[in-house]
């Protein structure tokens, strides 16, 4: 699903980058599901350029203005060969967050590059995409970039995980809904899809 509609995008000189949480996806037995899009549009008339991000490995700010014009325990995988397939027209960003579940506990940069090189999805894992520093996506201290693509972007579900999964304090409607739930932003920095954490990364699906 998300790789169909970054190559058609990329056919026609669009897609920039995908943003997305970063930590393993799970989800109760006894959790409701309703079916509902696993994509939402996005409607914003401003652009995520204007925000700088800490790299996880380096103390060191990256303009996401610098991806502009880019020619270029599954979903870890996934998200790999998605890079590589599409290297020159896209480009992945990954923010690690420890607020759906705890999933993401590493208190710094090694500990959270352990976590994905040795424990999920583990055998030496090299990401591909870029990583940066570990931030909350919602609640009272979430970061300004995950404020502007909420804004920008409806909900993919309208109801949560449970309450005693979720680590953070004020619950709001256009709140993240668990890790790996992504954002498709075009070359021009604006946002135009918000992708479900269970939507496939996979082609065709």
């Amino acid at each position: 699903m998300v790789a169909a509609a970054a190559q058609m995008m990329s056919a026609f000189s669009v897609v920039l980058l995908t943003l997305m949480l970063w930590g393993r996806q799970t989800f109760a037995e006894d959790d409701v599901v309703i079916e509902l899009p696993k994509s939402q549009p996005c409607h914003c008339n401003d652009t995520i350029f204007r925000f700088s991000e800490k790299l996880l490995t380096k103390d060191t700010d990256i303009r996401l203005s610098s991806f502009r014009n880019r020619n270029g325990k599954q979903k870890y995988i996934e998200l790999n060969a998605l890079q590589e397939e599409l290297a020159d027209n896209l480009a992945i960003l990954a923010f690690p967050c420890n607020q759906f579940g705890k999933q993401e506990p590493g208190g710094s940069d090694l500990e959270v590059l352990n976590g994905i090189r040795y424990v999920r999805p583990g055998n030496n894992f090299q990401p591909q995409m870029k990583l940066f520093k570990k931030i909350d996506v919602n609640g009272d201290n979430e970061h300004p970039l995950f404020s502007y693509l909420k804004s920008c972007c409806p909900p993919t579900r309208d109801y949560f995980q449970e309450a005693t999964k979720l680590y953070y304090t004020k619950i709001r409607v256009n709140d993240i809904r668990w890790n790996f739930e992504k954002f498709l932003v075009n070359r021009q920095g604006v946002p135009v899809m918000r992708y479900d954490a269970s939507a496939n990364v996979t082609w065709g699906t």
